[in-house]
């Protein structure tokens, strides 16, 4: 047989195995994530009797956002399960023995998962855009016909941090009804009276009108004091547009990388403008204190305060906020991509040694990896705020260290 043509019977046979055990990850990932998916529509609105027609669109429009981890993970289960079962049954021996190299058995693992990386940009850039933008335009349609304020006898309704009691309900009249907040601090007010009318406001801000008839008002400013009202009537408002904003609202995660940039650029700016404010400030506060140190008659106590405040200054260069979320968006877009590439190869290194069901301790280990990797890239997301450092650099920390181990562990192996 022609070196050429083993050449094509290994890259047919390894690439039709890799993929083989694409599908079946890709289906147990897609299960999870799409049963989590479900819990999660279904209490937003599907206790709410929405039609089951729109609830499936939702769940539609809701698949890209976990395709971003889907396809890297699957990709590596893949890899791992291919590897070990061909450990397992002296495939690997067999290759080695014919005289073809190890890097003909990784190569058309290496392609595919090159296009499953460009699967997952294409799909963190352009699918989730697109189906997140159309996701809250049938939310919000939804949520304008569903009845948001749901009033019957005997029952409490949350709005926010205030919360609603009544008895009896007749209509839009509701009896014996107390208002109150649940705020963190001691301060608040309780409003009650025997009937109120609710009416709807504005049904595009999820506004309702309150209007009670002879409320009683005890109010506390949280100074153990206590101040109570009495009136002929009052009105009172109940807003539900920041709920709804929440649910609907797209996150920078699921903007596009043209959308990301152009929000980089707005809050790029606005640091900018900050830290010219920082520096004049810091400015201020060593020449200050060179001042104070050269003149003779000035007390060490004013001296260290000066030095105290510069030190200060010093540790809290400014961070914006936004300007660090959305470039580690950005950022987190192509690291999840590139993991479909860089975590096979810590599976590599599977093909020198003999593993006794392979394809089982591939998927397990697959399955610690997978857990660490996200891990890791969340730990490295929550200390963007903490550095004034690129974000980029955290958010391709996981990957780096998965590749390097991989890359690492796989020519440890190999001089074995």
């Amino acid at each position: 047989m022609k070196q050429g043509a083993r050449f094509n019977l290994v890259y047919r046979h390894i690439g039709r195995e890799y993929l083989l055990s694409f599908i079946v990850a890709f289906f147990f990932f897609f299960f999870i994530f799409f049963i989590n998916q479900i819990l999660l529509i279904a209490q937003r609105i599907l206790l709410k009797q929405v039609d089951y027609f729109s609830v499936f669109q939702l769940v539609l429009l809701s698949i890209p956002q976990f395709l971003l981890y889907t396809f890297p993970f699957s990709s590596l289960t893949a890899s791992s399960m291919v590897i070990g079962d061909l450990s397992d049954n002296n495939e690997i021996l067999a290759i080695r023995s014919s005289g073809i190299s190890l890097k003909h058995v990784f190569l058309p693992i290496i392609l595919i998962s090159l296009i499953f990386s460009l699967m997952t940009f294409l799909t963190a850039d352009k699918a989730l855009p697109w189906s997140t933008k159309k996701y809250r335009e049938l939310y919000s349609g939804l949520m304008r016909e569903l009845p948001t304020l749901e009033l019957a006898s005997n029952t409490t309704n949350t709005i926010g941090n205030k919360v609603l009691v009544n008895k009896e309900v007749v209509g839009n009249t509701v009896h014996d009804i107390v208002l109150f907040e649940t705020s963190n601090d001691r301060s608040g007010q309780i409003i009650s009276a025997p009937t109120a009318e609710v009416t709807l406001y504005d049904l595009n801000a999820f506004i309702y009108q309150l209007d009670l008839e002879n409320p009683l008002m005890l109010r506390n400013d949280g100074d153990s004091q206590w101040a109570l009202s009495k009136a002929d009537s009052a009105r009172f408002f109940l807003n539900f547009s920041g709920q709804i904003a929440s649910l609907a609202s797209a996150l920078p995660s699921q903007l596009s990388i043209k959308e990301l940039q152009e929000n980089i650029a707005i809050h790029r700016s606005a640091l900018e403008k900050e830290t010219a404010r920082y520096e004049e400030k810091l400015q201020k506060a060593r020449l200050n204190l060179a001042t104070l140190t050269q003149q003779e008659m000035v007390s060490p106590e004013r001296v260290e305060e000066a030095a105290q405040e510069v030190s200060n200054l010093e540790k809290k260069k400014p961070i914006n906020f936004y300007y660090q979320y959305y470039r580690a968006e950005l950022h987190k877009k192509f690291a999840l991509s590139a993991a479909c590439f860089m975590l096979v190869f810590l599976t590599f290194s599977f093909s020198f040694f003999k593993v006794k069901h392979g394809r089982l301790i591939g998927f397990g280990m697959s399955m610690l990896v997978a857990v660490l990797y996200w891990y890791l890239l969340f730990f490295s997301q929550m200390q963007i705020f903490k550095f004034p450092i690129h974000p980029g650099l955290l958010i391709w920390i996981p990957n780096v260290l998965m590749f390097l181990s991989g890359v690492l562990i796989m020519l440890f192996a190999r001089r074995l």
